[in-house]
Formats: structure tokens, C-alpha cells, sequence
């Protein structure tokens, strides 16, 4: 591959860490992700970008550019993983199911926010204190309890729960909150329409229920009338966790390219031009390790040539997370020329 066909970007990239607040505290569990739609829309409203919204709640903006049939998708789900209430025991307490996969052990004490037809109310997760159980360790999600106090006769069978936690800047480098999985890809997604020009027609799809088994997704590969010379999947992927040798990611070093995982396995030619790419502009790159996790590329792989690009955060599916703020302007600078150097379509045409 000639490396002086493809465009080099000294450019910095300014983030909106105001808007990836607003994305990260949102009420947004997989199957009522309305709040954070809502979020999405505004921004496209205000930009004047015409979106449609399907009937399981998938947004598609389409950024159409001139003398171009090439198209270009990038998807990231806006859900995050949270809780369903199952069951109610009288006089404060509540079971629930997992919406998504949960770490049991990082649970009990957690704050939560529960929505209700009266509105929000608070909670917190808890079991029976070990001095009085004969096993103490968490086993299953049904060890553990919500304690609502005097607000029980609010809640209903069927309510949605998520953490109660915030979104905070803790370093110059670093930020900690919620739903970094995947309101990270979903902030990255808006900051590409918003402010990158790109030289093919660019879609940019926001995903539902993903944490539920890629149903979002499934149902926008059966039901859309598209077909893409190109899938891009932003996501999250987990970073650097003491204690064990084997790594998915370590923040701080770069977007991370997933060549394979569960459900999907991407073009070589793709991998090698990314890879090239990101020397020539010294973005930082890491490779995940094969066959980890699965994400929406299982199911927009049908669509067209795909690729995931993450960016390596610590402690996903836990109401705290922590994410580098140069790993997600890398991810950016990356995308962005993925989508816009000039002559992307004749080098794509030559490898896809």
C-alpha cells in the first residue's frame, strides 16, 4: 500500500466534554433508551441534520456528499447495561433481572435511580449483612436487594433501574461516570457528523438495545433498505484490570482494532490499511485479542465490510468507569480520516 496516497491530519481535536456529560448520566438501560434519544435528536436538531427513527428506536442521519456512491456506515449503540424490577417484598425491598452482563461483586452499596410513573426515586442495592448469613459471598443477582424506603408504593413490576452516579473530570487526563460503554462511541459518533466533512456519503446509525443481545442492530440490518461499502463500529472495550496477566486494553495507548471476536471477524486488508494509517499519523493503536466479547458487527456485518474500533475503558458494565481523554481524541483523529481524506474511496475500492 503507497503511504503517500493517504492524507496525514495535524489537527487537534477540541472534545465537548460538557455533551459527553449530558450522554453519560442519561437514563438510557437497554429497552427504554428514550432519554438518551432524545439527547441525540436535539443535537441533530440543532445542527439541522434530517434523521429518521425506526420502529424499535434506531436513528439513522444520513451526511450525503457529492460525486460519491460510497457509503460509509458508523454505528455505536446508546444503551447501557442496568436493571429490570421483578419482584416486590414488602415493606421496601425489590428484586431485579440484569439488563446485560453485570459483575455481581460490584453492586451492593450502589446508589440507584429507578424510573417510575411518579417520576425518578432513589435506592440502593443491598444484601444481608454478613454477621447474619451463613454465606455471605454473592452468588446470584438474587442475593441481592433495592431498599426504596417509603417511595415502594411507587414502583411497579417492570420499572427500569440503572447506578446513580455522575460524571466527573478526576485528572487532567482522565473521566469517571457511567455508561461509558457506549455513550463513548455514541459522543464520538455526534462529534463525526458534527464536525468532520467527509469525502464519501456517511451514515451515522444510533443503536438500541445492544446490551440485550444486539437486538437493535438486528433489527436494523433486516429492516433497512441499505447496503455499505464500508461499517464502522464505535465502541468500548475493556482497559488495563489489576491482577491478572492477560490484557484486553490499557488506556492511555491508543483507539483499539478488533480483528475478531464472537460473532465477527473483519477484512485483513481493512486491518492492514488502518494499522498504516495510524502510523503515518502517530496515532497510538492497539489490537484487542481475538475472540473476546461480541458486539453490533455480528449483526451489520451483513450489511457490508466491518470493523470495530474501541476506546479502552476501565471497569465497564460497573456504575464507575474510567476513560483517557487522549484515547478518545485519537479515536476521533483516526475516524476522521478514515471518512475524509480525499481519495479514501479509490483506496478502499482497491482493498474491499
Amino acid at each position: 500500500m503507497n503511504s503517500k496516497t493517504i492524507g496525514k491530519t495535524e489537527s487537534e481535536v477540541v472534545l465537548e466534554l460538557e455533551l459527553l456529560e449530558i450522554l453519560s448520566n442519561a437514563f438510557g438501560p437497554s429497552g427504554d433508551e428514550e432519554l438518551v434519544a432524545n439527547i441525540i435528536t436535539s443535537e441533530l436538531q440543532k445542527n439541522n441534520y434530517p434523521y429518521i427513527v425506526d420502529k424499535k428506536g434506531n436513528i439513522l442521519c444520513i451526511k450525503d456528499t457529492e460525486n460519491t456512491n460510497f457509503k460509509v456506515l458508523i454505528a455505536s449503540h446508546i444503551d447501557e447495561v442496568g436493571f429490570l424490577v421483578s419482584e416486590k417484598i414488602e415493606p421496601h425491598y425489590l428484586k431485579v433481572e440484569p439488563l446485560g452482563g453485570w459483575n455481581l461483586q460490584t453492586i451492593p452499596s450502589t446508589k440507584v435511580i429507578i424510573k417510575t410513573r411518579a417520576g425518578f426515586i432513589r435506592g440502593v442495592f443491598s444484601s444481608t449483612p454478613p454477621h447474619l448469613s451463613q454465606t455471605p459471598e454473592i452468588k446470584s443477582i438474587s442475593d441481592l436487594y433495592i431498599d426504596v424506603g417509603d417511595n415502594y408504593n411507587l414502583v411497579d413490576i417492570g420499572n427500569f433501574v440503572v447506578p446513580l452516579s455522575q460524571f466527573e473530570v478526576i485528572s487532567p487526563s482522565l473521566i469517571m461516570g457511567k455508561a461509558f460503554d457506549n455513550r463513548i462511541g455514541t459522543y464520538i459518533n455526534l462529534h463525526l457528523l458534527k464536525y468532520v466533512e467527509p469525502s464519501v456519503d456517511v451514515y451515522h446509525a444510533f443503536l438500541v438495545q445492544e446490551e440485550l443481545g444486539l437486538r437493535g442492530s438486528s433489527f436494523f440490518a433486516k429492516n433497512t433498505n441499505f447496503l455499505f461499502d464500508l461499517i464502522i463500529v464505535l465502541e468500548a472495550t475493556s482497559g488495563e484490570t489489576p491482577y491478572t496477566k492477560e490484557q484486553v486494553s490499557r488506556i492511555n495507548e491508543g483507539p483499539v482494532l478488533t480483528i475478531m471476536d464472537k460473532t465477527y471477524i473483519t477484512n485483513p486488508k481493512l486491518v492492514e490499511l488502518i494499522k498504516e494509517i495510524a502510523f503515518i499519523n502517530e496515532i497510538p493503536l492497539q489490537i484487542k485479542k481475538p475472540n473476546i466479547g461480541s458486539t453490533d458487527a455480528g449483526q451489520l456485518q451483513n450489511l457490508g465490510n466491518t470493523i470495530i474500533i474501541s476506546v479502552p475503558t476501565k471497569y465497564i458494565h460497573t456504575p464507575y468507569q474510567i476513560c483517557s481523554l487522549s484515547d478518545i481524541q485519537n479515536t476521533i483523529k483516526l475516524l476522521s480520516i478514515l471518512i475524509s481524506t480525499p481519495n479514501i474511496e479509490e483506496i478502499y475500492k482497491k482493498i474491499l
